[in-house]
């Protein structure tokens, strides 16, 4: 590509302004394009959600202050209706009336039976005095309610039907809402009122209802046309007669308007309110109910969090990829000098991972072939240790330690191939940390980034270690990049190294451990995720960020090297992660199997547990050759059937780990040690790959293959309880 003569050399201070091309017009418009149209459509759906939540409870409002006004408008036809079934059968005149009280009070008690809401029937003359009642004892006529507001309305005027304040009942004391009907004189002039008292729990308890069906609706009002205060729910801490004067839904009302939905701040509680009222019919009545704003927005703030955490990170991908292709093509010419060399580099790299993907599947493939090979190493030397015991006469024969040879060359082949395949530790080494860790504090500090803190503090009594380097490193690189992740916003990691005395671990029997503890400051672990940490491939990590087998490997680390690890971790408060390691030098697994030297004769019985038929046969051959009885089986659960029925358990079980089936090794150990817990168990593998797993739950594992004094020692440490 031929470089413009405008255009400087790359290696400038200062380069020219390049020229504007067709292409580069085009992608900056792409890269404000990518700024504005996510942004409008951002507004655009944030205002259409605000109009929607808002319509929703404005709609839920007028409905619920329209089955407010329904309940209301049915409660005082309820109480009309009654009012006028007692003037039908109360009459007049009045001398009647009080000469038939005890009667009459009879019939109107029975017309208020069963009615909810109704406190009292009462009957009263134009005087205000008291005829009959279902309130007041027979004989009451000294009672009076002349004073009652709801009483000088009617005498005053020609209404039918009057409804008053709330007010504490002449007889009971109680608050009620008195309900009036004119009682016509005998002339159809004003003979006195019928009053039907309510109780004010009539209307509360409906509208409790309705507020746990309409959620979010948080208070109902029930109030006259001039104000006056009848009932509310909830109950105000202070209560209160009437509704403020300034209060937009009474400036409503005395406009003439019978229906609304208004905003604004509360007097009573001083939140802003969306307040839906309603008149009761063609009464002087009105109920209204509100919500609080931030309510009705609630949804809507999560709607907008929600969507801004969706658009501002793809606002930001789009711009960037716009503006990095913007400056590609600006710098295109440039770099056209270094396209070919860049195209080697790709193809080195297309390369190199392809050659990265053999080897992981050339390892899987190792790691089975060793397995499997482990078995025939096995079947050999088992049968090989059979002939020498039936044939002494040939066991110095020079084919027979040539074969005994080529098993011990096969054994080692077995574990350079496991290796490879990285089911084994490599290359233990003594390890003094207090001069290995400070070392390796620089690649630590690059893999952690400028962002966060490095401390290390290693104890000076620490003893030295026996373990792969190499392994170690990764162990604590992985940490590094796990603790990296963990805090974004920048924090510490503080490495630490402690020596555990004996007498806390084992008795005292040993000589301790080294602790290595890795504490960072990040976010934590939730406590439902600490049991799977340690699980190949899991991670809480985005795919790009993990591959989940980083705390896998420390794991396995640890158990190769004979130790274990644990994690300790809550959220917001940092996570540790701790290596118990041996303090003196020590293997999980020889660098050859068991010897295949001649091992001594022994008694007992043995159940012998393996899936592959000539393994169990040639296992059994050696042991019986030794003087063990055996009894073998193909599967866990066969194992387990033969446990369950035999007459005398057996002292000792060998199991191969690895089974088809629903139950492997480890998993029978364990339903042995549950169902019979003196019954000691050894497990056999080829390979390592759950090895952590049996050896943390404190069962002896041999690896394959295994000569027959090493089958022979187990048996003894096993029924002398070593």
């Amino acid at each position: 590509m031929e470089v413009p003569r405008d255009m400087a050399d790359p290696g400038d201070a200062h380069p020219t302004t390049l020229q504007e091309t067709p292409l580069t017009r085009f992608l900056r418009a792409v890269m404000w394009g990518a700024a504005i149209v996510p942004l409008a459509g951002f507004i655009a759906v944030s205002w259409w959600a605000w109009r929607a939540a808002a319509d929703d409870g404005r709609n839920t409002l007028v409905r619920t202050s329209d089955v407010a006004a329904r309940h209301a408008q049915r409660i005082f036809d309820a109480s009309r209706e009654i009012a006028e079934k007692s003037l039908r059968f109360v009459g007049v005149p009045d001398d009647e009336v009080r000469a038939n009280e005890a009667a009459l009070r009879t019939r109107l008690m029975d017309t208020s039976t069963g009615i909810p809401g109704v406190r009292s029937i009462s009957v009263w003359d134009a005087q205000g005095h008291h005829l009959v009642g279902t309130g007041f004892p027979v004989g009451s006529s000294s009672v009076s309610i002349a004073d009652r507001n709801y009483f000088q309305q009617m005498k005053a005027t020609q209404d039918r039907l009057v409804i008053g304040d709330i007010v504490l009942g002449r007889a009971s004391g109680m608050p009620a809402l008195s309900i009036a009907v004119r009682r016509p004189s005998a002339d159809g002039g004003f003979g006195g009122v019928v009053v039907i008292a309510l109780q004010p729990a009539v209307f509360e308890e409906f509208y409790r209802s309705i507020a746990l069906e309409e959620a979010g609706v948080s208070t109902f009002t029930l109030f006259k046309a001039d104000g006056t205060l009848l009932t509310r729910w909830p109950a105000l801490p202070t209560p209160v007669a009437r509704l403020p004067e300034a209060s937009p839904v009474i400036a409503a009302v005395r406009r003439g308007e019978h229906a609304g939905v208004l905003s604004f701040r509360s007097s009573f509680d001083g939140a802003s309110r969306t307040v839906s009222y309603q008149q009761v019919r063609d009464l002087p009545v009105y109920v209204s109910s509100s919500l609080r704003d931030d309510a009705i927005l609630a949804d809507w703030k999560r709607l907008v969090a929600l969507l801004a955490a969706i658009t501002l990170p793809v606002t930001i991908g789009l711009v960037s990829v716009a503006w990095l292709a913007l400056r590609k093509t600006q710098l295109e010419q440039r770099m056209a000098v270094e396209i070919h060399a860049e195209t080697r580099k790709r193809a080195q790299a297309e390369k190199a991972a392809l050659q990265s993907q053999k080897l992981e599947a050339l390892a899987q493939l190792t790691g089975g072939v060793a397995h499997d090979f482990n078995n025939l190493l096995a079947i050999v030397n088992s049968n090989l240790h059979v002939v020498k015991k039936l044939r002494p006469d040939v066991a110095e024969m020079k084919q027979i330690g040539a074969i005994s040879r080529a098993v011990g060359s096969g054994a080692r082949l077995t574990r350079q191939l496991l290796s490879f395949s990285r089911r084994q530790a490599l290359k233990p080494e003594r390890v003094e940390l207090a001069t290995w860790l400070p070392a390796v504090s620089e690649l630590l500090k690059a893999t952690l980034g400028s962002s966060v803190a490095l401390s290390l503090d290693v104890a000076p009594d620490v003893s030295p270690i026996r373990v792969d380097v190499g392994e170690l490193e990764l162990a604590l690189i992985n940490l590094a990049s796990n603790a990296r992740d963990a805090m974004p916003g920048g924090g510490r990691l503080t490495i630490e190294a402690s020596q555990e005395p004996a007498g806390e671990t084992d008795g005292g029997g040993a000589p301790g451990r080294v602790l290595i503890r890795a504490t960072d400051t990040g976010t934590g672990i939730e406590p439902a995720l600490l049991a799977k940490v340690f699980e190949p491939f899991f991670t809480t990590k985005p795919a790009s960020k993990g591959s989940g087998l980083g705390l896998s490997q420390v794991q396995g680390f640890c158990v190769q090297a004979g130790g274990s690890a644990e994690v300790r971790s809550e959220p917001g408060q940092g996570t540790s992660i701790l290596m118990w390691l041996p303090a003196r030098p020590g293997a999980v697994f020889d660098a050859v199997p068991a010897s295949l030297a001649e091992p001594a004769s022994v008694t007992g019985n043995v159940l012998l547990v393996d899936d592959n038929d000539e393994v169990v046969d040639a296992t059994a051959e050696m042991l019986q050759a030794c003087g063990l009885q055996v009894h073998s089986v193909r599967s866990a659960d066969a194992a387990l059937d033969a446990l369950a029925q035999a007459a005398e358990a057996p002292d000792l079980v060998f199991s191969d780990v690895s089974m088809p089936g629903d139950m492997d090794g480890i998993q029978l150990a364990h339903e042995i040690r549950r169902r019979w817990p003196a019954l000691p168990v050894v497990l056999l593998t080829g390979y390592a790959t759950r090895v952590h797993d049996a050896t943390a739950a404190g069962f002896r594992v041999l690896s394959k293959p295994v000569g027959a004094q090493a089958l022979l020692d187990e048996f003894v440490r096993a029924t002398r309880g070593g």
